[in-house]
């Protein structure tokens, strides 16, 4: 990626930035706690009302970012994240107020990130597009090692007002990224017309990649579900939660060049067989050091899966449809985060946590070579010849 180093920092930071924001809500409920509003019913629709709001808004935010330059994107987005970030930690224990400002930083991050993605499908040469992916999106993992530890201490240090400041600064930051963008960037080519979400769904390379991400997100949300298993099991959940992401990291930032040479149709679908293998055997761990072997077993998949489907959206979309199937796709990962959990409840409360993730894991063991021989390697065979 000779001479685009600049630009990969900058991507990278971006994620840093969105992803900072977006991780220190996980320590909110604590937050309200501090001003008095401890019903977990109420901070359970805090919560939730961030994640809802950046699903349901994804389609229209691909449409935006259409009709918008990238700069202009970014700094609206950037906008909505400070504001809600501002006006949340200026609410108080008005629960309408945080529902309120919550739900604004959601759609914020939600035109921020597609915005983002959409970018460097089109300004990122595909040849580098695999490793350039790998890089920023370790960017995103950043956050739950250095701002949630920070925001952590300054919760328990009993300086919420600073805790509740901290996402107001990254969210500032995101805006300060956001002005180095050419003001004239746009997804679309003058004179070119944008394309409908009707074309999108009828082009078959990019209903696979739907497929394919939504079945890979599915098993990146069980991790939602990794503690009940650990603690029905007696195992220390962490384990496994920091084995995966470590490795997760490391391969993304030392093997980001094998991201471009492999190829990437051929490397998904075995991707999508690491991270249910680890979540199947994760069912049978008897101790801790087993059960941390099969997160870094669900490590190797993510860390070559993730930016592999994030890639592929510039692989299998045309330049004019990449605003909306990089909206499409962040949707269908952000309604993986919903139904995974739910489907885990509802096995587990039907037998167990360990029947669940061998039902859950295994299905999709089946699943992951039909995907491969069956749609992902007669698409790259089909690309191959018409290239």
């Amino acid at each position: 990626m000779a001479g685009s180093g600049p630009l990969i920092l900058r991507l990278t930071a971006a994620n840093f930035a969105v992803n900072g924001v977006s991780n220190t809500y996980y320590l909110l409920a604590a937050y309200l706690t501090c001003l008095g509003l401890d019903d977990p019913r109420a901070a359970g629709w805090v919560l939730g009302s961030y994640y809802a709001a950046s699903t349901l808004s994804r389609p229209f935010v691909g449409w935006l970012v259409e009709r918008l330059p990238f700069r202009a994107s970014f700094l609206v987005g950037g906008a909505g994240l400070l504001a809600g970030t501002l006006g949340l930690a200026l609410s108080g224990p008005s629960l309408a107020m945080l529902l309120f400002w919550r739900s604004l930083t959601g759609i914020g991050a939600s035109l921020f990130l597609v915005a983002l993605t959409t970018y460097q499908t089109l300004c990122v040469p595909e040849d580098h597009r695999g490793s350039s992916f790998a890089l920023t999106s370790a960017g995103s993992i950043a956050p739950l090692v250095t701002v949630v530890p920070l925001a952590e201490a300054f919760l328990t240090g009993g300086h919420p007002r600073a805790y509740v400041l901290l996402p107001v600064a990254i969210s500032l930051f995101c805006l300060l990224l956001a002005l180095p963008f050419d003001p004239g960037e746009r997804s679309i080519e003058p004179g070119e017309k944008p394309g409908t979400y009707v074309e999108l769904f009828r082009r078959r390379p990019i209903v696979i990649l739907f497929l394919s991400v939504t079945l890979f997100a599915l098993t990146d949300a069980a991790m939602l579900s990794v503690t009940g298993l650990a603690h029905s099991k007696g195992l220390v959940a962490s384990g496994f939660i920091a084995a995966n992401a470590g490795l997760s990291v490391l391969i993304r930032v030392t093997a980001f060049r094998l991201m471009d040479r492999l190829p990437r149709m051929a490397l998904v679908a075995p991707s999508l067989a690491f991270t249910s293998l680890g979540l199947l055997l994760a069912s049978f761990a008897e101790g801790n050091a087993s059960f941390t072997a099969c997160g870094l077993l669900f490590g190797i998949g993510m860390g070559f899966g993730f930016p592999m489907h994030l890639a592929l959206i510039g692989d299998v979309a045309p330049r004019h449809l990449r605003a909306k199937a990089s909206s499409m796709v962040w949707f269908f990962m952000a309604c993986c985060f919903s139904l995974s959990p739910l489907i885990m409840g509802y096995l587990a409360a039907l037998w167990n946590y360990e029947a669940a993730f061998r039902l859950f894991g295994g299905g999709l063991i089946v699943i992951a070579p039909l995907l491969h021989w069956g749609l992902w390697l007669p698409l790259a065979r089909h690309r191959m010849t018409t290239a």
